[in-house]
């Protein structure tokens, strides 16, 4: 893992594996990604930025179980980063996808300019849920003696 870079730079800081911490960010990005379903037909592109959040969530929480904070100002593109290194070749279509969320979220975001199509939207939510199914189940596969209550 390419940590001792980020941590050179000031973009991560070490910290305690917290199980409770980890937990929270991923019963958390559930909740979000439930919140972007019923919000969905009402305002896609607000939908389509709570789903990016559940994967920043996912992603955050990746970082915290490997002893991790992101820690500077850009801290999305460093979770964004850090997750692609983490979950390798098998899913880099995913966090690929992943990072143009984070792009198109900054520009709706910040300029108001549109985040994309009701499609687009209904594909960042099945992004979401996939990304947080994975990030789960490696936090689950590096970590077996814990249960949390979103097993």
């Amino acid at each position: 893992m390419p940590f001792e870079a980020y941590l050179k730079k000031g973009l991560l800081k070490r910290q305690r594996v917290n199980f409770k911490q980890i937990e929270k960010q991923i019963v958390r990005a559930k909740k979000d990604l439930d919140t972007a379903q019923m919000l969905l037909a009402k305002d896609p592109e607000w939908a389509a930025t709570i789903a990016y959040h559940a994967m920043l969530r996912a992603g955050r929480a990746l970082l915290f179980s490997s002893g991790y904070l992101p820690a500077d100002g850009g801290q999305h593109r460093t979770v964004v980063e850090l997750t692609h290194r983490h979950l390798g070749r098998d899913y880099a279509s995913l966090v690929e996808h992943f990072e143009k969320m984070r792009r198109k979220r900054n520009i709706f975001f910040y300029e108001s300019d549109p985040f994309g199509t009701l499609t687009e939207a209904e594909n960042a939510l099945k992004a979401a849920s996939q990304l947080i199914r994975v990030i789960q189940g490696m936090i689950r596969e590096e970590n077996p003696q814990v249960h949390f209550c979103f097993d």
